[in-house]
């Protein structure tokens, strides 16, 4: 114990004498253990650490949804499954407070709860009596909403809450450690209740679903299972049942399948850091013994053995893991901090990311390991002195004998320098091109925001079309602007689809007719938006409730189904409404708008007026409002205007246009900077590197600078032969990462916009950096060189 005390006091003695060479390897350390713990801790929230629910493992979705009868059917014809239920959204509005809010409602089947293993924090569940059609009206809260809505009142269970004109008894609480799969609802209530209507048809497939295997079953039985179901409901129903299989998908990959490509570039780029980091960590160890062989073949002459020489060294490198590990947490916690504060707000599981346990021992594990490793080859080589020629050689030669090894070092962290750097460029040009996409629309000067009608007062459609223009007049007749609205906003990621059947073309099969994107507006829309007209005309207040109905068409639809010719004139119509066909005759075509995202082709579509609208129970609609001034601060005045009109509905996502935009592609900005941050450290670790090399290689070489200078060599020549080696170092790790970069380029090829993984200028431009970076790092080395006195030179040597 004492010799290994000695050998830690010793350490701090020598650590503390070589200040620069200490501040330098714990930086380093600190850098790499911080980003990568930090990155780490976001791959084990998202992907590794378990879901925080009972038996998760047995826990699987569908790709697909599903309506409530075929749900039914399918638990029905299926024995492997312990429970199974399905939930949807609502928007409701609460209108308990001191202004109508809107709250998410998560419209549930009674066993979803079975299906999480959650139990109450107070009160109880969902039951299966009061999950039925015309049951009782009920609802649990979520933790957060009872602290927010009720300040945590203990006495919240048996209270009413009024829910879209509609009384609510709390008959639970959920804990604060629940986490609703995906979005995160503040009350949870029966579809079965809520929304009978749709929760009767079969052919409305609106419900994700939940299935829990049962202890011991393998999935490819329950899969074989589901798929003989799946097919038997196609030959029972065919018209809304295709009988395509039903892949049974881990609901944690469900979970987090968009954001897992990201995911893992980022921790791959962050492993990059830190193999960096500890290529400059090894380069510098072996620099350090390099210039201790002296020192250490005079300890080994006064009798120290090889193993306590070997010892003392990796008790060094030990002491620089744990403290650059130790700094690393805090630059980990702060770097996860900033990585939560700027990551989209759709990034799944984000409440789960923490330094938990997992982590801290991944840090550990990591800083030691480092320290060891890089620690180990030097610690090695430096401890097996061969006394007499230690002895004699001087440290300059001693260093001789390091330099290949330490320029190998340098072109290995110019080589993954530039795969990083390649990455950042490939991401930053897609990135370029999808921000210069154009919408189909202007995102100027516009303000949106939703609203949804409760059925209780607004059930048929002639109530909601007064409502509507009732609104349209309240704000067109705020100054400055010009107001419309849609049931489906542009980038907002809602959307609906429906069936439909062409005028005088064969019927396909049933379940089999071309789907196409349903689109209701009111007021001036396209004009509002900026949307073209195309051909036609656009929708107008002459297409009433007692006109003919009408359609407008994007073009699309227009090129798909009407190749060649103008769809002016002809009709279509839903092919799932009930009585007699009603055609829509389509009277114009207006261009394409980037609906589901900038790098998202547009679908088919079909406008509609509102006041013709076939489905009462389309009560939701997005307000657009231009207006002449700054739209954001219109807020105020448009929620005056619209509570004109009825005071208690919500007036919810208040939004300029180009928020919406920006936040379309918020997952992508996100990542390329990030991705940058990566980059420019990899980039100052590698000029670092090289500038280490090159300033140790004049230090050995100032007797020859000095005899070359002696002899009449300029200084310019001599600083030449430095920039040069430089240069040498650069064209290596160049030629290098290059081959890297396009061995590994196809991993990012999922995540790039119009931009190919070997795209020739990002690859060029990238490798100018790199070159002007590595010869502006040979500078202050080939000045040094250049100004050697050969006088003071030949002295020393």
């Amino acid at each position: 114990m004492s010799g290994r005390l000695q050998d830690l006091k010793y350490a701090l003695r020598a650590l503390r004498r070589s200040p620069g060479f200490t501040a330098t390897a714990m930086a380093t350390l600190t850098l790499g253990i911080g980003a990568t713990t930090a990155v780490f801790s976001a791959v084990n929230g998202m992907l590794l650490r378990p879901l925080p629910y009972a038996d998760p493992d047995r826990l699987f979705t569908l790709a697909s949804n599903q309506s409530l009868p075929d749900l039914e059917d399918l638990r029905a014809q299926t024995v492997s499954f312990e429970t199974v239920a399905g939930s949807t959204w609502q928007a409701l509005d609460d209108t308990g407070g001191a202004e109508p809010q809107q709250v998410d409602a998560a419209l549930v089947t009674a066993p979803i709860f079975d299906v999480l293993g959650v139990r109450p924090q107070r009160g109880r569940l969902l039951s299966p009596q009061e999950d039925r059609f015309g049951g009782e009206r009920v609802t649990i809260l979520s933790h957060g909403f009872w602290q927010r809505r009720f300040a945590g009142d203990a006495s919240v269970l048996g209270s009413t809450l009024p829910l879209s004109g509609q009384s609510y008894t709390v008959v639970g609480v959920l804990p604060a450690s629940f986490h609703f799969p995906g979005r995160e609802p503040d009350l949870y209530v029966s579809l079965r209740v809520v929304y009978p209507l749709a929760a009767r048809e079969r052919g409305v497939h609106f419900l994700r679903t939940l299935w829990r295997l049962k202890p011991g079953v393998a999935l490819g039985k329950a899969q074989a299972e589901l798929d003989l179901a799946s097919r038997r409901l196609a030959k029972l129903h065919p018209e809304e049942n295709p009988g395509e299989s039903l892949p049974l998908t881990p609901l944690r990959d469900r979970l987090v399948a968009d954001a897992r490509p990201s995911v893992i570039v980022l921790q791959a780029a962050v492993s990059l850091v830190l193999l960096i980091g500890c290529v400059n960590l090894a380069s510098l160890l072996v620099a350090r013994a390099a210039a201790r062989r002296r020192e250490l073949a005079i300890r080994a002459a006064i009798g120290a053995g090889r193993g306590r020489l070997l010892r003392q060294l990796l008790t060094e490198a030990l002491l620089l893991g744990a403290a650059g590990g130790a700094l690393g947490l805090l630059v980990a916690r702060w770097g996860l901090d900033a990585l939560l504060a700027s990551a989209p707000a759709n990034l799944p599981r984000a409440g789960e990311i923490a330094l938990d346990g997992r982590v801290l021992a991944f840090a550990l594990v990591l800083s030691v390991g480092t320290a060891l490793l890089f620690g180990l080859a030097p610690a090695l080589s430096a401890s097996r002195s061969r006394l007499r020629q230690d002895l004699d050689l001087g440290r300059a030669s001693a260093r001789v004998r390091r330099g290949r090894i330490r320029r190998g070092l340098a072109v290995a962290e110019l080589a993954l320098a530039l795969v990083l750097l390649v990455g950042s460029g490939l991401l930053l040009k897609g990135f370029a091109k999808l921000s210069a996409v154009e919408p189909g629309f202007d995102t100027r000067k516009l303000l949106t925001f939703h609203l949804e009608l409760p059925e209780a007062r607004y059930a048929d459609i002639a109530k909601q079309t007064l409502y509507r223009q009732g609104i349209l007049d309240a704000l067109n007749a705020v100054p400055g602007t010009r107001t419309a609205m849609v049931s489906e906003l542009p980038l907002s990621g809602n959307w609906l689809h429906h069936n439909a059947l062409f005028e005088g073309r064969p019927a396909p099969p049933p379940g089999q007719e071309p789907e196409i994107q349903s689109r209701s507006v009111a007021g001036d829309y396209f004009r509002v938006m900026g949307i073209p007209l195309r051909a036609g005309r656009p929708l107008s207040a002459e297409d009433r409730a007692d006109a003919p109905l009408t359609g407008v068409v994007n073009e699309s639809l227009a090129r798909l189904d009407f190749p060649g010719k103008s769809p002016i004139g002809s009709r279509i119509r839903w092919a799932r409404m009930e009585g007699a066909p009603v055609w829509i005759t389509i009277v114009g075509v207006v261009g394409d708008v980037k609906h589901f995202g900038l790098s998202e082709p547009e679908e088919p579509a079909l406008y509609t007026p509102y006041a013709q609208s076939l489905q009462a129970w389309k009560r939701w609609m997005d307000v657009a409002l231009r207006s002449s001034q700054e739209p954001g601060r219109l807020g105020a005045a448009a929620k005056r205007a619209i509570w004109s009109v009825d005071a208690s509905i919500p007036v919810t996502k208040i939004r300029t246009m180009e928020e919406i935009l920006g936040g379309s592609i918020a997952r992508q900005r996100f990542l390329l900077r990030v991705l940058a941050v990566f980059a420019a450290s990899a980039l100052a670790l590698a000029a670092l590197g090289v500038y280490g090399v090159l300033w140790s290689s004049v230090r050995m070489r100032v007797p020859e600078f000095g005899i070359r200078v002696a002899l009449g060599a300029e200084p310019r020549r001599v600083l030449a032969m430095v920039v040069t080696e430089g240069a040498h170092l650069a064209a290596a790790g160049i030629g290098v990462g290059l081959a890297l970069a396009l061995a590994g380029s196809r991993v990012l090829s999922g995540l790039l916009f119009q931009v190919r993984p070997t795209d020739a200028a990002t690859y060029m431009g990238v490798s100018l950096l790199l070159a002007v970076v590595a010869l502006a790092a040979s500078w202050l080395p080939a000045r040094r060189a250049a100004r050697t006195d050969p006088i003071i030179a030949l002295r020393n040597d």
